[in-house]
């Protein structure tokens, strides 16, 4: 196989470099087809993650046999992690769902019937309207994934339908630091790593969670001298590249960071004139953070003090510095969103916001033109009644429809197009927890019906056992997937999923619109979600409210304004804009008061307290004593690996021939200590249940520490009830509670790290 040189050297530094748990190479190349063996090569995009890399689709016969890197497009060039090379298997792959299904059996049986588009949407449909007319339409709920599919089409559908019943795993993935930047000032704020002076990587494996986007320009700023410093409980790939490394204790990162503010004040660090002319609350942050001494801060994070204050000054004395977003930070529990408040917060002081080298969290001039999510999702269709009734809404005000009109209404203060508006999808959900309880009490109203679509809910969510209640008690359970999992498994209808390339997508980001053009048509019955939801809206009542026929149509009418349709931008690829710096001196911050607030005004309207304040977690070893006696490890688990991603390629034969089996990871002098060997099944066991994984012993976690991988299923296993894949046995979430004491006080988000768990032979 020929192999571009510049590609295969950036391979090799990284499967050199980028291990994943027990030295699993990152990168690798399929060799099986030769140059000779392919008759066409066609421009697409993967979408196996969140980024939407530009890739070559080489066909063979109508067939995909190969995938590589797009060296022409703009923004990966080229490049394509491992978890890319396994598109041709994903969209060949013999046990992939090609045809609507229907249950024949009892709920979990495994028996089904292939029935027609037509006849299942008509079925669903007509069981969707009779339950709306019983219950009202809240009594659909939905759970979705994590962008592999479209999800303003399916907000769209749920605010004409009258639901506002949409959750996901919004309340620990990005979406608390979203949210919460809105509040603070207006917008989620990033940066180009290679202009930083100093890069914070925090919460933040980019090796393993963004390897093509995040991770080279972590990379390149090193090259370049920028400063390295790395908070984490691991030794991730990132410690080789840092200056610093601060393995802290997991789930005490707000008292770090807090401790980082005092300091950044107590020494005059601070950007005096952008904290006196655009930020209210300074004098209430100094106060709220006088008690975080370094020396206190240390005792609570495990970090040496000189450490600490080593690392806050050269954060605050490096102009322009980045603290990027990490979704380590967001599964944390009581103090996700106060973690994301306090990122913000130094983002601010240091007067690193919306500066050429920090991080900024506009749109660009040329950007804004292209119609967003906001001018897809039909909002104003569900009105003050049903948005009222959003269950855990009255819990969580600030992530359901409270906190995203605040955050909308002060958007819209600004000139249309310089920050998008919030998301929906992203800041305006129901609480799982409360849709999945409805399911099964009927209370405070009864939901009789959901759908999941790319989504297996009991993989995503802590208890499984309890989400597995919820759905057995659905009167009907719809779900749109790529292969039969243990959540479709109880479906009453599978509709199949068509893979990102066999749709087009725009990509689109606050400086570039990219198209992704769909590599190859649909094969045999495969749709795009938007299909899905247009034929229930047409059936349901909504005629109007679909105006596109297609996908296509639907990309169009969003370039509308640049002039430019989908098929014109895939010739040039998409567009880059300009950036434009400081832009808060002519139009403010979309914020309550036109500032960056320290002090948070819609925090405090809603009940959340206005300033961060550190909470130890339930679960710690600072706790109840007879409870660290018997559990006295603390558990980490989420850590993305490849070539997989979340419960997702457990079926696809090269990703299981490199990670067969479920993974915890556990430092060598524990394991011996526990008479464990590397490389046998043990059971990890907290106080709310037990996994079976295989142990793996490691240097690169503490001690006291427990790194248990996430989303383990079994797809060669039983399909029906009671094996239903083995969902139960090796499923990370059955050792992760959900109850609101767990939770954080603002959004709802519940723990998948900082919690306490103990190893025993299996």
């Amino acid at each position: 196989m020929q192999i571009n040189r510049r590609k295969f050297l950036h391979y090799s530094a990284l499967v050199t470099s980028s291990l994943a748990l027990g030295g699993i190479p990152l990168y690798a190349y399929n060799a099986e087809a030769g140059p000779g063996d392919r008759d066409e090569v066609k421009r697409s995009y993967c979408g196996l993650c969140h980024p939407r890399c530009g890739t070559l689709l080489h066909m063979k016969n109508g067939r995909v046999i190969e995938v590589s890197g797009d060296p022409d497009h703009p923004v990966t060039r080229g490049l394509i992690c491992e978890r890319g090379l396994l598109m041709a298997e994903h969209i060949h792959h013999p046990d992939r769902i090609n045809y609507p299904l229907k249950r024949v059996g009892a709920r979990g049986e495994g028996k089904w019937e292939r029935i027609s588009w037509d006849q299942a949407l008509d079925e669903v449909a007509g069981k969707l309207a009779r339950l709306r007319d019983e219950f009202g339409p809240e009594t659909l709920g939905f759970t979705h994934g994590t962008s592999r599919t479209h999800h303003w089409d399916c907000r769209r559908f749920y605010n004409l339908f009258g639901s506002p019943n949409v959750c996901g795993a919004n309340n620990i993935c990005m979406c608390p630091s979203y949210a919460t930047e809105f509040a603070t000032y207006g917008g989620m704020a990033r940066g180009n790593a290679r202009q930083a002076k100093c890069l914070v990587i925090w919460g933040r494996a980019s090796a393993n969670s963004s390897p093509i986007q995040a991770w080279p320009g972590v990379q390149a700023a090193s090259r370049q001298g920028a400063t390295i410093i790395v908070v984490d409980p691991r030794e991730i790939d990132e410690v080789a590249l840092a200056d610093m490394w601060l393995q802290i204790r997991p789930g005490t990162d707000l008292a770090l960071m807090l401790g980082w503010i005092r300091l950044i004040i107590e020494e005059d660090l601070y950007d005096k004139d952008f904290v006196e002319n655009w930020t209210v609350g300074f004098d209430e942050l100094r106060d709220a953070v006088r008690e975080y001494t370094p020396e206190k801060v240390s005792e609570i994070t495990w970090v040496p003090v000189e450490q600490i204050t080593a690392a806050a000054r050269i954060y605050a004395t490096s102009k322009p510095a980045q603290l990027p977003y990490a979704y380590g930070l967001d599964k944390q529990g009581v103090n996700s969103n106060q973690c994301a408040r306090a990122r913000a917060i130094l983002r601010a002081i240091t007067g690193n916001l919306e500066i050429q080298g920090g991080e900024t969290f506009g749109q660009t001039p040329e950007v804004a033109r292209v119609r967003g999510e906001f001018d897809l999702v039909a909002a104003e269709a569900i009105g003050p009644e049903q948005r009222a009734k959003q269950l855990g809404a009255d819990t969580y005000p600030f992530f359901g429809f409270p906190g995203w009109e605040r955050n909308l209404a002060n958007n819209q203060k600004l000139p249309k197009g310089q920050v998008n508006p919030p998301s929906m999808y992203r800041t305006c959900v129901a609480h799982a927890r409360d849709v999945f309880q409805a399911a099964i009490t009927k209370k405070p109203y009864p939901i009789t019906a959901m759908f999941s679509v790319a989504s297996n809910p009991m993989l995503s969510f802590p208890d499984p056992k309890m989400v597995f209640d919820a759905l057995s008690a659905l009167e009907l359970y719809v779900v749109m997937e790529y292969y039969m999992t243990p959540s479709a498994a109880l479906a009453d209808y599978v509709f199949p999923s068509a893979t990102t390339v066999e749709q087009p997508e725009l990509w689109v980001t606050g400086g570039f619109c990219m198209a992704c053009p769909p590599g190859i048509e649909p094969l045999f019955e495969r749709k795009d979600t938007y299909q899905f939801y247009r034929g229930l809206g047409l059936r349901l009542g909504q005629e109007d409210q679909w105006p596109w026929e297609t996908l296509e149509q639907a990309c169009d009418f969003r370039l509308e304004p640049t002039g430019l349709t989908f098929r014109q931008l895939t010739e040039q690829y998409g567009f880059f804009g300009t950036p434009e710096f400081k832009r808060y001196e002519q139009s403010g911050f979309g914020t309550p008061s036109g500032k960056v607030e320290l002090y948070s005004a819609i925090f405090e309207e809603l009940g959340n307290d206005p300033l961060p304040k550190y909470k130890e977690p339930l679960w710690s070893p600072l706790g109840d004593p007879e409870l660290v006696a018997e559990f006295p490890l603390i558990l980490i688990t989420g850590s993305r690996f490849m070539p997989m991603y979340h419960s997702e390629q457990r079926q696809i034969e090269s990703a299981r021939k490199q990670v067969p089996d479920p993974l915890v990871l556990l430092h060598p002098d524990t394991a011996a200590k526990q008479g464990l060997e590397n490389d046998q099944w043990v059971f990890v066991v907290s106080p709310r249940g037990r996994a079976r994984m295989r142990l793996r012993t490691s240097t690169r976690i503490h001690p006291r520490m427990v790194d248990a991988q996430h989303g383990w299923w079994f797809p060669e296993r039983q399909e029906a009830l009671p094996e239903l894949f083995g969902v139960f046995e090796s499923n990370i979430n059955m050792l992760c509670p959900m109850e609101p004491e767990f939770c954080s006080p603002e959004i709802g988000s519940w723990p998948f790290s900082a919690l306490m768990c103990r190893i025993e032979k299996a």
